[in-house]
């Protein structure tokens, strides 16, 4: 508040008149109270001086008694008492002091009782007054009367003037009454009349209604303040179509830049080639920022030459060097541009800043170009360069388009990294068929080379004791052995090629793998439960084909078994159980002998991948079970 608003504030001028009235009726009731306490020193010395009279009187009679000294002392005592009391009396006010007429008059009395009558009085023995010694004590009576005489005078003065301050104050009260009426209804009932009868205009459509400015005090401010707001609804009101208009206009603008956004956005998160998403992009931007040509190309990691390279609207003179841009710098140097991704403005027919070599045919045909550096984790991967012919407008809009192109560049960049990031994941999932189709096949490789290798053994025994029979048992169990590993070997590649067939579910395979058994061995296999939906992954899936296919090759090969069973529970785990009712081995034994069953170290292995447990047990002459368990 600024020191004339504080000047001519409402609140303020209200306090200062209060505390005017207030100091005023203090100062008049305060003078008046004085009086009062006056008029009753006036009372009480005017009873004083009555005494004083009544004193001398009665010593005169004493005087005229028989023993009356001791009677007569003690009025003498009392009437100095009296005298001395009447004499330290305070009579002052705050217009008149003390009364000087009245204080020579006391000491004149004083004076008078001590040189005619003390002497009358302090006769030692009694007497009748004579004629001369009653008209000294009239006398003296005379100037008692005197002193009463000049005390009722002040009184009567004093009197005076509180009946004047009592009628100031009557004055005050009514003055103080028609004055807060009148200024209660000019400063304060007035203005706020004017406002609501002005909010009442206004409520009702009269958005012309103002309030004239009397005053410059609170109301108004308040007055100014609505009036103000008047004028903003009336501008507001007669303007409205218009405002909504381009209110309409922006939302319009809006629209179709969060559509932009979105067909972009979608557009380069779809699957395309590289290729196809810089064409298309390039062919989107130029006509949404009303340029006239421009080409887009992606660095190499070096940045010294360009990947991809596509144009459109360029002249053809610049078809020549195409091939060339950022190869040699025969366009412009990269690597003197600013590393950061906000578009960078070169005029063609003026020097620019970063001194680039800009070809004829490009200064020829445009005369500013705009660069979009492409950038993504703080790399500049490419690039999109948009060329006018038209000098800038340096408008709003004009800003605002490259701000989009911006941020569509930035997509850009995310769209080209995923698919980087797409080819490394296809290389790495070939990788990763390639590492599976070697592990089953070194799986059972190994499997059939260790029976060989048992098999190699016991024709070697044989051939060293010319055991005939036992030499050719020996050579068919190797050439079985041979034509199982083909088998087997042939099988892995069968399962594998079903599984990376992504048209059919894991039960398919299953029962393919099932099928292939049933042909190869004529075992009968009941299955339960495999119709069911199983939360397995992909990778879970695959190792649990794995290990059906090595137990049912086990029971193909060692288990000698009339009926086999395979059952499969989906609950809180996926649980695989496979049962035969073959010879069976001796578990402990092998565990005992620390031998090295190829099979069992393959399910495990392959139990561990699958994050999952393997239960098997197995006893001589009545089967082997076969439990897998993976939580889900």
């Amino acid at each position: 508040m600024n020191k004339k608003t504080r000047q001519n504030s409402l609140s303020i001028k209200l306090l200062i008149s209060i505390i005017v009235w207030v100091i005023g009726a203090i100062f008049f009731t305060g003078y008046a109270l004085a009086l009062l306490w006056q008029l009753e020193n006036a009372g009480k010395d005017i009873n004083y001086a009555g005494s004083l009279r009544m004193k001398i009187y009665h010593m005169a009679v004493l005087i005229t008694q028989p023993n009356h000294q001791d009677a007569l002392q003690s009025e003498q005592t009392k009437f100095y008492s009296i005298l001395s009391n009447l004499s330290k009396s305070d009579r002052s006010n705050f217009l008149f002091p003390n009364n000087a007429q009245i204080d020579n008059q006391i000491d004149i009395l004083e004076q008078s009782y001590k040189e005619n009558i003390l002497p009358i009085l302090n006769q030692s023995t009694t007497y009748t007054l004579s004629s001369n010694e009653l008209h000294t004590i009239d006398q003296f009576i005379s100037h008692i009367d005197r002193i009463v005489k000049l005390i009722e005078n002040q009184n009567t003065q004093n009197i005076i003037w509180l009946r004047f301050i009592q009628t100031i104050l009557i004055l005050m009260v009514i003055f103080t009454a028609f004055s807060t009426i009148y200024l209660l209804y000019r400063f304060v009932i007035s203005p706020l009349t004017r406002l609501q009868n002005a909010i009442q205009e206004v409520s009702i459509g009269n958005l012309s209604e103002r309030i004239s400015i009397t005053n410059e005090d609170e109301f108004g401010i308040v007055s100014a303040g609505f009036n103000r707001m008047a004028d903003n609804l009336q501008d507001l009101y007669n303007n409205l179509e218009q405002k909504v208009s381009q209110k309409t206009i922006a939302l319009e603008e809006k629209n179709h830049e969060l559509a932009i956004l979105y067909d972009m956005t979608t557009f380069l998160h779809e699957c395309h080639m590289q290729d196809t998403i810089l064409e298309n992009f390039l062919d989107k931007i130029i006509p949404l920022g009303y340029a006239d040509g421009g080409f887009i190309g992606v660095l190499n990691k070096a940045k010294t030459s360009l990947n991809f390279l596509y144009s459109q609207g360029l002249p053809k003179e610049s078809e020549v060097i195409k091939n060339c841009y950022f190869s040699a710098h025969c366009f412009f140097d990269v690597t003197v541009l600013p590393e950061n991704p906000n578009p960078i403005y070169i005029q063609t027919k003026n020097k620019n800043k970063f001194n680039l070599s800009i070809p004829n045919c490009i200064q020829t045909a445009f005369d500013y170009f705009v660069i979009f550096p492409i950038w993504h984790n703080n790399n500049e991967i490419g690039m999109v360069v948009l060329y006018f012919k038209n000098p800038r407008t340096f408008s709003e809009k004009e800003k605002q388009t490259h701000y989009l192109i911006k941020t569509l560049t930035k997509q850009l960049a995310i769209a080209i990294e995923n698919q980087h990031l797409t080819s490394k994941e296809q290389e790495l999932a070939i990788l990763e068929e390639r590492n599976m189709i070697a592990q089953g096949l070194h799986d059972s490789i190994a499997q059939s080379l260790s029976f060989l290798n048992l098999q190699a053994q016991m024709l070697k025994k044989a051939i060293d004791q010319k055991d005939y029979n036992r030499i050719e048992k020996n050579i068919c169990f190797i050439q079985q052995g041979i034509q199982e590993s083909y088998d087997d070997v042939r099988e892995l590649l069968l399962n594998f090629r079903t599984k990376i067939n992504h048209t059919e579910n894991f039960q398919e395979v299953v029962q393919k793998v099932l099928n292939r058994f049933k042909a190869q061995t004529n075992i009968p296999i009941e299955v339960s439960n495999l119709n069911q939906q199983f939360s397995l992954t992909q990778q879970q899936q695959l190792q649990v084909i794995f290990i059906l296919q090595e137990a049912l090759s086990n029971i193909r090969k060692h288990s000698h078994c009339s009926q086999s069973k395979l059952s499969f529970t989906n609950n809180k785990n996926f649980t695989m159980r496979i049962e035969d009712n073959g010879v069976g081995f001796d578990i402990e034994a092998i565990k005992e002998k620390k031998l090295n069953h190829v099979g069992l170290s393959i399910m495990k292995e392959r139990t561990k991948k699958a994050f999952g447990t393997i239960n098997i047990t197995s006893v001589l002459q009545h089967g082997t079970t076969i439990e897998l368990i993976i939580s889900q």
